[in-house]
C-alpha cells in the first residue's frame, strides 16, 4: 500500500475512526505493513504472536481445522476489519487461524503499542469494547443455534448472516454464491444436507441462481422461518 493511502485506509477501521489526524499518523508510523496472497496464512492457530491486525484491502477468513482436516469456519473478514485483538489483550495463543481468501493488504500493531493506544485514546478503548461485545453476541447466537436448531433452520440462519445484519427485507444478492462446503463448514453439517435445502428453497422461489451468484428473493420470509424455529 502506498504511503499516502495508509492513513485514509486506517481511518476506515471503526476503532480508529475518531482519532485526530496527528494521532492517526502516529499509528501509521507504528504499524508494520504487509501484503498476503490468496490462500496464504496470516495468523496460525495457537501461534504465540500477539500483534493486532487491520485488514485494509482484500478478504480473509477465521478458521480452525480438526485433526481429520475438517474446516470449521467462524467468520469471513472484510476490509476495514480488526482481528487478533484477543491475543493482543490477554497475550495468550491465537484462536483461530486467519487465511487470506484473496490478496490482502494488512497493517499490524504490536500488543504493547495497541495497549498504549487504548490507554491514550479513550475513543479507541470504547470502540474496542463495542467490537468485542458484538463478537460475544454473534458467537452466543451461533452457540444457541447449534444447540437448539435443526440443520435446515441453521442453514436459513446462516443465509441471513451472509445477507448482512442490516438486510431484513427485500432481496439480497450473494456474490459470489457461497459454496455448499462453505456453508456446511459454518454450521457443522455436510454439503449434501446444504444441497438438499438450497434446492428446496429454490423450488419454492426463495432462492434463485444467477450465474455464479445466489439471490435471496424474500429476506423477510427467511427471517420468519428462523424466528419461528427459535420460537420468537
Amino acid at each position: 500500500m502506498l504511503q499516502h493511502e495508509r492513513a485514509p485506509a486506517l481511518r476506515r477501521v471503526p476503532i480508529l475512526a475518531e482519532l485526530s489526524d496527528g494521532a492517526l499518523e502516529r499509528v501509521v508510523q507504528s504499524c508494520t505493513w504487509r501484503r498476503y496472497q490468496a490462500s496464504e496464512q496470516i495468523v496460525a492457530y495457537q501461534d504465540s504472536s500477539t500483534d493486532v491486525f487491520f485488514l485494509l484491502a482484500g478478504k480473509a477468513r477465521a478458521i480452525i481445522y480438526s485433526l481429520e482436516g475438517k474446516p470449521v469456519v467462524f467468520v469471513d473478514l472484510k476490509p476495514a476489519t480488526m482481528f487478533g485483538e484477543v491475543a493482543a489483550i490477554d497475550r495468550r495463543p491465537r484462536s483461530p487461524s486467519i487465511e487470506a481468501l484473496e490478496p490482502c493488504s494488512i497493517a499490524s500493531l504490536s500488543a504493547d503499542a495497541f495497549e498504549q493506544l487504548m490507554l491514550r485514546e479513550p475513543s479507541v478503548a470504547v470502540a474496542t469494547l463495542r467490537h468485542l461485545a458484538a463478537d460475544v453476541r454473534r458467537l452466543s447466537e451461533r452457540v444457541f443455534e447449534f444447540s437448539t436448531l435443526v440443520v435446515q433452520s441453521r442453514i436459513h440462519a446462516e443465509l441471513l448472516r451472509l445477507a448482512g445484519q442490516d438486510k431484513r427485507t427485500g432481496e439480497v444478492l450473494l456474490s459470489p454464491a457461497p459454496s455448499l462446503s462453505d456453508i456446511a463448514s459454518r454450521i457443522s453439517t455436510h454439503r449434501e444436507a446444504v444441497s438438499r435445502e438450497l434446492s428446496r428453497l429454490t423450488g419454492i422461489g426463495l432462492l434463485r441462481r444467477e450465474g455464479g451468484n445466489l439471490r435471496i428473493t424474500d429476506v423477510a420470509k427467511l427471517v420468519a422461518f428462523v424466528n419461528e424455529a427459535k420460537g420468537e
